[in-house]
């Protein structure tokens, strides 16, 4: 959960016996919903950005399962993409928001795709920060380690580290690592270390239920659809020098749904805690540019490309 803010709510929701923890901010007339990440951290990655929307809006945020205040479970079957989705309208109806804008980073990106795109009658705005929608390919050194994951190595450099073996055996060497990529700016190192401490509330046993089953992600083809079909008003923030998600993926879906894309020159993969006064600005022009626009669920919400 976020440290060094009191929240003005909190309570939890359940899923398949599960609890999954929220917080509310600030009490603004329009609410902004921050979406999880990949549960290797938990919501306190929200931590530059919560102070600073909630002195205008009403912010929530909770803890995907895997970290946090939520459970931990080690069973792939309940990391699905969609049913992070359900967790967020789950959330939403327990703190009585009927529509919201909704912001998400890497895998956060995805389920704000799939929760606009799906749910536009509970979502007005989106923001997308790096992500991680397979709309573009990897990058080629991610790619080899994701292909040899399961496999025993002689030795374990740079993105071999993304291993099976090597996340039971040698935990927070690879946090360390994967988190030099995420911040790939100089001088990260109190941003490396922030995380790998949220890293470290959970265990490798959950990272890897994590990544989920063969069948319960989002596939390119799904992510291209969600793309097309999202009809809100939409941004999209990423760094040029993001090592985790290629720039490519972040155009892309620009590209294919119209959305505003604002590349950020020189930031990694985090630009929310690295760069949080260049990234809350930007937010929060598109979000008060936005969000004063009478809210009409049944007129058009933006002009479509052509």
């Amino acid at each position: 959960m976020l440290t060094g803010v009191a929240p003005e709510a909190s309570g939890s929701v359940s899923r398949s016996g599960c609890r999954i923890a929220w917080q509310e901010f600030g009490s603004g007339d329009e609410c902004v919903l921050l979406l999880p990440t990949w549960s290797i951290v938990h919501s306190d990655f929200w931590r530059h950005q919560v102070p600073v929307l909630a002195e205008r809006y009403r912010v929530l945020a909770f803890d995907g399962l895997g970290n946090g205040a939520s459970d931990r479970p080690t069973d792939p079957e309940l990391y699905a993409d969609l049913a992070v989705v359900e967790d967020a309208i789950s959330v939403l109806d327990a703190a009585a928001v009927q529509r919201t804008a909704v912001i998400g980073v890497s895998a956060g990106g995805a389920w704000a795709l799939a929760l606009a795109a799906l749910h536009p009658e509970r979502v007005r705005a989106a923001v997308f920060i790096a992500p991680h929608v397979l709309l573009a390919p990897p990058h080629p050194e991610r790619a080899a380690a994701g292909a040899a994951f399961d496999d025993v190595l002689p030795e374990h450099h740079g993105w071999q580290k993304w291993n099976r073996r090597y996340w039971l055996e040698h935990y927070e060497d690879f946090l360390r690592f994967f988190f030099s990529q995420c911040f790939t700016e100089p001088d990260s190192d109190e941003q490396i270390d922030h995380f790998v401490g949220m890293g470290l509330e959970t265990t490798p046993e959950v990272l890897l239920a994590t990544g989920g089953t063969a069948d319960n992600g989002l596939t390119a083809e799904a992510s291209r659809d969600l793309a097309l079909a999202l009809d809100v008003p939409s941004l999209v923030l990423h760094g040029d020098r993001d090592a985790i998600t290629p720039l490519a993926r972040g155009q892309a879906l620009a590209d294919l749904s119209g959305a505003e894309m604002v590349v950020l020159h020189g930031s990694g993969h985090e630009p929310q805690c690295r760069a949080p006064d260049l990234t809350n600005e930007l937010i929060l022009r598109f979000l008060d540019r936005t969000l004063e626009v009478p809210d009409d669920p049944h007129g058009p919400r933006r002009a479509r490309p052509t």
